[in-house]
């Protein structure tokens, strides 16, 4: 039978555990985050140029 001492310091280690493991998911969540301001700056800079393109087209077809 495990005594109460072993108990304990197995609760420590678990509880430990359960921080490291709380603290990388966090560390995933927050680059994930980042990740995600990229693209939704990537995708802004891509609906910019197509503005700029159509803008284009609409000049060229204006000269036919």
């Amino acid at each position: 039978e495990m005594c109460i001492r072993d108990r304990n310091k197995e609760e420590v280690d678990l509880g430990e555990k359960l921080e490291k493991l709380v603290e990388e998911i966090k560390e995933v969540m927050e680059r994930r985050k980042e990740r995600i301001a990229e693209l939704r700056a990537e995708i802004e800079r891509i609906e910019q140029d197509n503005v700029s393109l159509e803008n284009t087209i609409g000049e060229l077809l204006k000269g036919f």
